[in-house]
């Protein structure tokens, strides 16, 4: 049994463009003109931004490439758990590397 996965190339190819979209958005990102006296919190808006775009990339392609859409619930769930816990890992590393750097 089988699910009908439509047209895998036209999802395939809409996943491309979003991702080059979010690849420039992200070397927009780290374009962005913050205030020098911000210092490290501009830095670390910076980062947070990639991540946050990093994010929206990975879980577009989970999405598409590893078939969640068509997955059980549950199994999204696990699946999704492991990724949540490492953005907030992520954050909370950069936030207190960088709050170690001010103080």
């Amino acid at each position: 049994m089988g699910h009908d996965h439509g047209n895998v190339i036209k999802s395939y190819m809409q996943v491309f463009y979003a991702l080059g979209v979010l690849t420039l958005l992200t070397v927009g990102a780290a374009k962005l003109p913050f205030p020098h006296e911000w210092g490290t919190p501009g830095d670390i808006l910076h980062v947070s931004i990639g991540v946050l775009i990093a994010v929206v990339k990975v879980i577009a392609v989970m999405w598409v490439f590893m078939h969640l859409k068509f997955d059980h619930p549950m199994l999204r769930f696990f699946v999704y758990i492991p990724v949540f816990l490492f953005c907030v890992l992520t954050f909370a590393l950069n936030f207190l590397e960088s709050w170690a750097y001010t103080r």
